[in-house]
């Protein structure tokens, strides 16, 4: 096996490897999603493991995320992937030219968040490693769109199709495009308010859109009460999967249900992209109880989708027990 650092020759190559092995959607890992992240001026390395005739076994993208006075961590949000039904002794030496990077580069720790499920995470990898509980959502939603309109809409909870209809009669209009991007941000602002959460900022959100919609990875979705826009929602389209990233709602026009509509208009454009699972990003039912009640309607048989959560491996015991210390406070 060897380790390789990939270029931009290998985006496509990468793509495809990781839309084939993510165990989710995978676009966390995607060529595109590091592409934002160096529009935002940070370092990424894209690492691949390769057998001797240079087929990809495995790969993780990796952030390095800055810290106050000078230092780093190296961020793998849903990587590694390894390619399926491979073994553990390649994990770990994707993982010994990660940690020996990271030391290179002065990284106090190494921060994993892969779509593992929890029953398959390697004890071996994790036995020094601290859990962080999740960053990226640890429990989602995930709703298999091949089939028909007729058996989505049947398997909803009946008031979910009510609140479709509900929308319907009150023409509430859909659209898309990057031109709505201002109205997003003010919903942003008007949802963080109320629901009392703490949202990205507006240039994370402008610099989102415009790197990945350029291709199509990321489109924004309205829903309009006739000029007025008061549902917005970011949304990821990567391999078999479309993912509803961020959402922000009007709270004046609750009782036209814009939400529910929005949604199944999307999924219908999904089902119309040939794409195969409809990812909600993220449910708790104690955390978030709104928001996963609502979610849930539209596939209340359905099991939640877990991952084993996050997880830190120090390399600098001083640093990172100082860097724990100030996250407490």
């Amino acid at each position: 096996m060897k380790i390789i650092y990939c270029d931009h020759s290998w985006k496509e190559i990468w793509n495809q490897f990781v839309s084939a092995n993510s165990l989710g959607s995978g676009f966390l890992q995607s060529w595109q999603w590091g592409e934002f992240y160096i529009q935002r001026n940070q370092e990424i390395y894209r690492l691949a493991v390769a057998d001797a005739e240079g087929k990809i076994l495995a790969v993780a993208q990796i952030i390095r995320m800055p810290l106050p006075m000078r230092k780093y961590y190296f961020y793998i949000p849903r990587g590694p992937i390894t390619a399926k039904n491979e073994s553990v002794e390649l994990l770990d030496f994707l993982f010994n030219e990660i940690r020996n990077l990271a030391l290179r580069e002065k990284a106090i720790f190494i921060r994993l968040d892969p779509a593992w499920p929890p029953e398959t995470a390697p004890a071996g990898l994790l036995k020094n490693a601290i859990i962080v509980g999740q960053v990226q959502p640890q429990q989602t939603l995930i709703l298999d769109i091949t089939k028909s309109e007729e058996e989505l809409l049947a398997q909803m909870k009946s008031k979910c199709r009510y609140n479709i209809k509900v929308a319907q009669k009150h023409c509430v209009q859909i659209d898309e495009g990057e031109k709505y991007l201002d109205d997003f941000i003010n919903l942003t602002k008007q949802t963080a308010e109320r629901d009392e959460f703490i949202s990205h900022g507006e240039n994370y959100y402008r610099q989102m859109l415009i790197t990945l919609a350029a291709d199509g990875t990321m489109k924004l979705i309205v829903a309009k009460d006739g000029g007025k826009v008061i549902v917005a929602n970011l949304v990821i389209f990567f391999g078999d999967w479309c993912v509803y990233l961020h959402g922000a709602s009007d709270y004046e026009y609750r009782d036209q249900m814009a939400p529910y509509l929005l949604q199944w208009e999307t999924i219908q454009l999904a089902q119309g992209y040939g794409k195969k699972y409809y990812d909600f990003w993220g449910v708790d039912e104690k955390k978030w109880p709104g928001v996963t009640r609502f979610k849930t309607g539209f596939a209340p048989e359905q099991k939640f989708t877990e991952y084993a959560g996050a997880y830190d491996l120090p390399l600098s015991g001083f640093w990172y027990r100082l860097y724990r210390l100030v996250r407490k406070k």
